[in-house]
């Protein structure tokens, strides 16, 4: 995280020096211009061992689907439960002016997370065998030996949504374009944090809901 934004703000400086030796402006400014939108950040966002698994990766083995689903559950609570927190770490005044006026997201904070995995929560939660096999990503062939395998993500992409999965991250689609992505980052990992820490004390107390 902090390698990812030091190379976000490494970027942004090095964008205005060069368009300045060469007559031009960069405006890393969300609030739109005339005749020029405001702009934003795709803060793509995910977690993975220091043995390189991702543990946002749908698994192929009971065991990693299992914790995939747990961290993906996990993430569905921390947005839910501190999107408050969420918005507070992208407001800004021109930020303010761009989401949900003038480009999308829109400015309330949601989640959107694909038709395959909304299905297999459902079976889930109504206790029904899933028939909802997540294959991660699929290959389409075109037939053209000229034209490798192309890959194909199983999610859907819906760009209007702040914060969504695509694939095998989280996309948060509402950071500010002149802004650093640390704060977002930082509240990120720690509402996660959190809730997963709520998740094992549940386990510890034999699933009891915490008061």
């Amino acid at each position: 995280t902090n390698f990812a934004n030091d190379h976000n703000l490494l970027l942004m400086s090095l964008m205005d020096d060069v368009a300045r030796k060469h007559n031009f402006r960069v405006l890393l400014h969300e609030k739109p211009f005339s005749g020029v939108n405001g702009s934003g950040k795709h803060n793509n966002w995910s977690l993975g061992t220091d043995k390189g698994e991702m543990l946002f990766a749908p698994g192929k083995t009971p065991k990693s689907h299992l914790q995939f689903v747990t961290f993906i559950v996990n993430v569905m609570a921390a947005v839910y439960n501190h999107n408050g927190l969420l918005k507070a770490s992208i407001s800004s005044a021109t930020n303010g002016h761009r989401l949900g006026a003038n480009e999308a997201p829109p400015a309330i904070i949601s989640m959107f997370l694909g038709s395959q995995i909304s299905d297999m929560l459902n079976d889930l939660v109504n206790n029904r065998d899933s028939r909802n096999l997540l294959k991660g990503k699929e290959g389409l062939s075109l037939d053209m030996a000229q034209i490798p395998e192309l890959l194909i993500d199983n999610t859907d992409r819906n760009r209007t949504s702040p914060f969504a999965f695509t694939g095998n991250r989280f996309e948060f689609r509402a950071v500010g374009s002149s802004q650093s992505i640390a704060g977002p980052n930082t509240m990120l990992n720690a509402i996660l944090a959190y809730e997963m820490n709520q998740m094992n004390e549940m386990i510890q107390n034999g699933m009891q809901p915490l008061e």
